[in-house]
């Protein structure tokens, strides 16, 4: 039977993609017949049917006398607007489809046919999408890191590769007197602007910078903080490397880097989701994957940082991750 499920898995996958991508769940806040639905989301009556009934049988939707309706579960995390709303994040799992098409093809050449450049060129709105994903994940652990890191003292952070700015808005409020820049490339600062004009009493701590942070300065001495959240997984350790060794140049004596990100086991073989992202980095991205926390350490005492505090963020979740908090020597 695990065989089978295992095998079987991308079909329910698939399913849910399609089905938030077609905002189906939202649809649903009001209950419907497959010829409702089909007319609401403007699909084919039998492929509306079809897709509803397996939701039905994956317990995403109740069925009862041929009306639909969402369940508890689809409610909480799959209609727009819910303050746990994943559907973004879905939707960009569902753009990403064809890189894992081609996976064999990935591993065959050990990189992507089409590396994540192409994918953010070709899709229209594929950034937009990309992006608010990023947010749709990063609100919970956001809020344990800003519980578990002591910024009380620091006036300056950087968050590099900020992406929609949900860890640099959420170490805000956490610190008043905290002033944060975001450094990301333009059309990513597109879709932070449109998160940060939702908190416009941050307006005056929160800087949008433009900027490739493979190329870009981070400045010298300029920051007590600098946050590195989920973009080392998308590089090779030479671009890691590059990137501890400008963050350490551009904190003051006594700063801190923040690096957060998915970690494997030693062995590389553990936990799972670690593991299978890794493969998703091969599928499309041309030398990331996810690394270890030894592997991490060892880089960051080459770039000059002293004390190391490794914490578990969200754990016990699946896809449960780690921070380590690297100190620069006064």
């Amino acid at each position: 039977d695990g065989i089978v499920e295992t095998i079987m898995g991308y079909r329910k996958a698939k399913v849910l993609m399609v089905a938030a991508q077609l905002d189906c769940f939202t649809r649903l806040e009001r209950p419907a017949t497959a010829a409702q639905a089909a007319r609401a989301l403007r699909v084919d009556g039998r492929g509306a049917e079809i897709l509803l009934d397996a939701l039905v049988a994956m317990r995403l939707l109740d069925k009862a006398g041929g009306v639909y309706r969402n369940t508890a579960l689809s409610r909480e995390f799959l209609v727009r607007g819910r303050p746990r709303f994943m559907g973004e994040n879905l939707r960009y799992q569902e753009l990403i489809w064809d890189a894992w098409s081609d996976l064999e093809g990935a591993v065959r050449r050990g990189r992507p046919g089409r590396p994540l450049g192409h994918w953010l060129r070709r899709e229209k709105g594929f950034v937009r999408d990309y992006i608010r994903g990023m947010d749709n994940i990063a609100r919970a652990p956001a809020r344990q890191i800003a519980g578990l890191l002591d910024l009380r003292a620091a006036r300056s952070l950087l968050d590099v590769g900020g992406g929609p700015g949900t860890y640099a808005r959420t170490l805000l409020r956490q610190n008043p007197r905290l002033k944060a820049a975001i450094l990301d490339l333009p059309g990513t600062l597109r879709v932070a602007r449109e998160f940060a004009a939702r908190e416009p009493d941050l307006a005056d701590r929160l800087v949008l910078r433009p900027g490739d942070y493979k190329k870009a300065s981070f400045g010298t001495a300029a920051h007590d903080a600098v946050l590195m959240s989920h973009i080392t997984h998308d590089e090779g350790p030479d671009v890691n490397r590059l990137l501890f060794r400008k963050a350490f140049r551009a904190l003051r004596p006594g700063g801190t880097l923040v690096v957060h990100d998915f970690m494997v086991s030693d062995d590389r073989a553990s936990p799972l989701f670690g593991a299978l992202f890794s493969v998703h980095m091969l599928a499309y991205t041309a030398r990331g994957r996810t690394y270890t926390a030894r592997e991490y350490k060892e880089w960051l005492r080459e770039a000059g940082f002293g004390r190391l505090v490794q914490r578990s963020v969200c754990r016990g979740a699946k896809n449960a991750s780690e921070m380590i908090a690297a100190f620069k020597p006064e």
